[in-house]
């Protein structure tokens, strides 16, 4: 057999091994689906397109149309609209799918800022930057990590945005929705990108951004919502109808050709897994945040907003600029397997984004997914400061997160596999 082909596989199986079974993953991106979704991730699906608008443009796509269309129908039975559209590849794209409806080069919208939390697909270095728009920074409270309502309203009265976009990649709390709508009435749209958080909005425990005033969330779905990666959008039951049409037209034919028709099987099971374990799920993810931001303090570490609970996401924050910086530590702490991501806080600059910025982003969602509670977020929290404060041997240190993950193999919150 070619050699090439051989070190594919066994690059494959490496990696299977050592992420599923040797890690603790806490990306606050990422997640795990689950065995049943898994399974229903590859069909002939995979290699099919289904163009359409009104009607499609292909044939052969009957069951194409139907899978989506049903995908479509959880969601918007669960938020409560019919305006669902589950084509977009990624979050990102279904950001780009909005501001490519509702604005044009040279538009002023408002985002959280890079240092704030905001993805790069609303700032100047990305889709935004690339489509011309012009992306000014709301106001944000770096002591309590939510938007500064007060001032940003001031702004938004100065510069007169034609689109807010609210939530965050670093995003420990809701965004104050209401008191924004309620100040600026429905003169502008507010969009509300819940890529990090779907996955506890869909199980009731963070906040209903739609029902306190947004009229668009966009959302990734496969964050702290467990399915395929991928992108989704969803409108206010009592939208426009004329501005859904403006997204169904940015969507095709103006952004996506083929959408990937194989992941929406996955996504429609992982779906209904939510309606059935997404309340429970929800709720141990930000217990286990809670917990774990609790451990981390007590071991000495700087864990941000202890004075206002630490989170009430999946997200912990944690200034390491003394142990060396968020990229260092998180180099540091991958020798021992345990994965996470550096992050930018409000006193950096855009600048330290990409290279050493003071903090961390750990997200407990897979942990959670794999059956992690309470008192493994104590267990979890020693192995950091074994690495960062003790300095203990790092293969010794490794050994032992590899025998702990050993008992946590299987994810949670989801529909046994039928044979």
């Amino acid at each position: 057999m070619n050699d090439k082909l051989n070190r594919v596989f066994e690059i494959v199986k490496t990696h299977n091994e050592w992420r599923r079974e040797e890690c603790l993953n806490m990306i606050a991106s990422e997640n795990v689906m689950s065995p049943l979704a898994e399974k229903f991730f590859l069909s002939d699906f995979e290699g099919r397109y289904n163009e359409h608008d009104e009607e499609t443009h292909y044939q052969g796509t009957k069951y194409s149309l139907e899978i989506e269309l049903l995908t479509n129908s959880i969601f918007g039975e669960r938020f409560n609209t019919k305006y669902v559209d589950s084509r977009p590849i990624a979050g990102a794209i279904a950001n780009l799918c909005v501001y490519n409806a509702f604005l044009k080069p040279g538009d002023i919208f408002m985002s959280p800022g890079l240092t704030a939390g905001a993805h790069v697909s609303s700032t100047k270095y990305g889709i935004a930057g690339v489509m011309g728009l012009n992306s000014i920074d709301a106001f944000f409270d770096s002591e309590k990590f939510v938007l500064d309502v007060d001032n940003t309203l001031k702004l938004i009265e100065k510069v007169k945005p034609k689109l807010i976009m609210l939530g965050r990649s670093m995003f420990l709390f809701p965004e104050p929705i209401r008191e924004l709508r309620d100040a600026i009435g429905d003169k502008i749209k507010i969009i509300y990108d819940a890529a990090h958080v779907f996955g506890l909005i869909y199980g009731g425990k963070f906040q209903q951004p739609l029902e306190e005033g947004a009229d668009i969330i966009t959302a990734s779905t496969h964050k702290t919502f467990p399915g395929p990666q991928g992108g989704i959008i969803i409108a206010r039951r009592d939208l426009d109808e004329n501005d859904w049409r403006k997204i169904q037209r940015s969507i095709f034919p103006g952004i996506i050709s083929n959408h990937h028709i194989h992941r929406l099987p996955s996504l429609a099971i992982t779906a209904l897994e939510m309606n059935a374990f997404g309340e429970e799920y929800a709720e141990q993810t930000v217990k286990n945040a809670k917990a774990f931001a609790e451990a981390m303090t007590e071991f000495g570490f700087k864990v941000l907003c202890e004075d206002y609970g630490f989170t009430e996401s999946h997200q912990v924050l944690v200034d390491v600029r003394e142990f060396g910086g968020g990229k260092v530590v998180a180099e540091k702490m991958e020798e021992v397997n345990i994965i996470i991501n550096k992050i930018a806080f409000p006193w950096d600059t855009d600048k330290d984004v990409t290279q050493n910025p003071s903090g961390l982003r750990i997200g407990l969602q897979e942990l959670t997914r794999f059956g992690m509670k309470e008192s493994e977020m104590k267990v979890v929290a020693e192995f950091y400061k074994k690495v960062l404060i003790d300095k203990q041997d790092v293969k010794k240190v490794r050994e032992e997160v590899k025998e702990f993950r050993k008992e946590f193999l299987e994810p949670k919150y989801c529909f046994p596999v039928e044979e």
